[in-house]
C-alpha cells in the first residue's frame, strides 16, 4: 500500500514514517506542499496521503489534499492537525480522517490501514 506523508517537523516525519513502514506501507515522504504533490503526481498507485494541516510555506495542508482530491478523486486524506475539530469540519474534503496532534503512532497505523481499506 502506497502512502504519501506530508509533514514540516522532522521528528515526526521520522517516527511516523517508521511505524508506516512497519506496518507494511510504502511510504514517500515531504517536508513541503510543492513536494508532496509532485510525489502524487508521480505515484498515481497511491492510496492515501496524510497530511499536516498547519505548513511552513505558502500552501496549507487543506489546500494539499483539496488538489490531492481533486487529481485523484479515490484517494484517502489524513489530516494530522493541532487545529480545532471545527476547523476540520469547515475546511476538511469528505470521507476524510482526523488525527489530532499528538497521536499515538498506532493510531496513525489503524488511520492509514483504514483510510486505505476505504479505498481498495
Amino acid at each position: 500500500m502506497k502512502l504519501i506523508l506530508l509533514e514540516d517537523d522532522p521528528l515526526i516525519l521520522v517516527c511516523a514514517e517508521d511505524a508506516l513502514v512497519d506496518a507494511g506501507f510504502e511510504v514517500s515522504t515531504a517536508t513541503t506542499a510543492a513536494d508532496a504533490l509532485e510525489l502524487l503526481s508521480d505515484t498515481p498507485e497511491c492510496l492515501a496521503i496524510m497530511v499536516d494541516v498547519r505548513l511552513n510555506g505558502a500552501m496549507d495542508g487543506w489546500e494539499v489534499a483539496r488538489r490531492a482530491r481533486s487529481a485523484f478523486p479515490d484517494i484517502a486524506i489524513i489530516y494530522t492537525t493541532t487545529a480545532d475539530t471545527l476547523s476540520y469540519e469547515r475546511e476538511a474534503v469528505d470521507r476524510s480522517i482526523l488525527l489530532q496532534k499528538p497521536y499515538s503512532l498506532e493510531l496513525a497505523v489503524k488511520a492509514a490501514l483504514e483510510a486505505c481499506e476505504k479505498v481498495r
